[in-house]
């Protein structure tokens, strides 16, 4: 297969050819500068927490395997299918599904890595969208379970960490090589390097459900977030639309933090990559989707419950609103996550010998021209 474009190869672009054989990616030549109005020719995204794509958002393994389908028309070849806090049967049905789905990868399909779980163990007074009557205190004996039912595909929890009995869940889990990431809580900074010590690794969707900066006598103190930003060890979530997350903040982050610790998250409900309307998420309760915006519950619309954003969309919005360059912008919506899932040798990269796994972009408005994975064609426009 030849695939001709505007090519981010490391930190460079360039006008060029790339040729796959077999499932890996056999060579890439250049052959002029950037040529205007031709197609980005980037690395497949990775995309680690979506809840829903398309139509497709409940926890049973139809609609995972219906996530993974639609996610090629998105430019989309690895995802991390995300469940948010439920109750512990609902819980191991989709740990089952998802655990099914990627050690039996789906034909003509996106590669499911493994299972983000965003909670249960979260701080209710931070839940955001989440169901409070799902979020409870961290339990040991249901850790073990569901270790027991997804084994290594369990690749992501969120959890907050000031939570009693956390400490134990993080390092148990982080052990046996899960990534640890906080989110929903209410973590003093000073206590952040202890969360860190003991295997919190990443920052889930940054800003989201976390507070803003406080005033002691007369003097501003740091919130959470900037002491995330200071610290190298964290990866940090950030979900692309410009609505979550203020335009000057993504700006912000990518100067404090540097492009090397973002990955780009869309945090998708089901109905992104649709037309505007109303869904219902897994626990029954309606939302508004709206492509000019965010997702709404229906009966609080000033509770935002997730995102329509597509990974084609990020990768635009990085580099036409956000300031980043194209070679940021692919290491922050592929590169990033590859290395955080220790995918890294294989996936995030325009590089010869690693796998054929490559999204094709319309310069003009970011639509998806074609998805490639191992190799082969998942989709082309019509």
């Amino acid at each position: 297969m030849e695939i001709i474009g505007n090519l981010v190869v490391g930190n460079e672009v360039f006008f060029g050819t790339l040729h796959t054989r077999g499932q890996t990616i056999a060579t890439i030549r250049r052959l002029d500068a950037p040529q205007s109005g031709a197609p980005w020719v980037v690395p497949g995204f990775i995309d680690l927490h979506l809840h829903g794509l398309g139509p497709w958002g409940s926890p049973d393994a139809q609609d995972v395997r219906g996530m993974a389908e639609f996610a090629p028309a998105t430019g989309v070849t690895t995802l991390c299918p995300t469940l948010d806090s439920e109750p512990v049967e609902v819980m191991i049905e989709f740990l089952r599904a998802v655990r099914r789905l990627a050690e039996h990868p789906i034909a003509g399909a996106a590669r499911i890595a493994g299972t983000h779980l965003e909670g249960p163990y979260l701080n209710a007074e931070h839940g955001g969208g989440m169901n409070p009557a799902f979020l409870r205190l961290p339990d040991l004996a249901e850790v073990e379970l569901l270790w027991e039912t997804a084994g290594e595909t369990l690749r992501i929890m969120t959890i907050a960490p000031e939570l009693p009995g956390a400490g134990e869940v993080i390092r148990r889990l982080a052990g046996r090589g899960v990534v640890m990431s906080m989110g929903h809580c209410g973590l003093s900074c000073r206590k952040l390097s202890a969360a860190v010590a003991a295997g919190i690794a990443q920052v889930c969707h940054l800003y989201d459900t976390y507070d803003g900066r406080t005033v002691k006598d007369g003097v501003v103190q740091p919130s959470l977030a900037d002491t995330v930003l200071l610290d190298d060890r964290l990866m940090i979530e950030l979900i692309g639309d410009g609505f979550h997350v203020p335009e000057e903040l993504i700006v912000l982050t990518r100067r404090a933090a540097g492009a090397g610790r973002i990955i780009a998250i869309t945090d998708a409900m089901q109905g992104a990559g649709l037309p505007d309307g109303v869904y219902a998420m897994t626990d029954g309760r309606k939302y508004t989707l709206c492509n000019r915006g965010v997702c709404r519950l229906q009966d609080h619309p000033e509770t935002i419950v997730g995102s329509c954003l597509t990974m084609n969309r990020v990768f635009m919005n990085l580099i036409e609103r956000f300031g980043f360059s194209p070679p940021e912008a692919v290491a922050v919506t592929s590169g990033n996550a590859a290395r955080q899932l220790r995918l890294n040798d294989r996936l995030g990269a325009l590089r010869e010998g690693l796998q054929a796994d490559i999204a094709v972009l319309s310069a003009e408005n970011g639509a998806v021209m074609m998805c490639v994975r191992d190799g082969i064609d998942l989709y082309r426009m019509a």
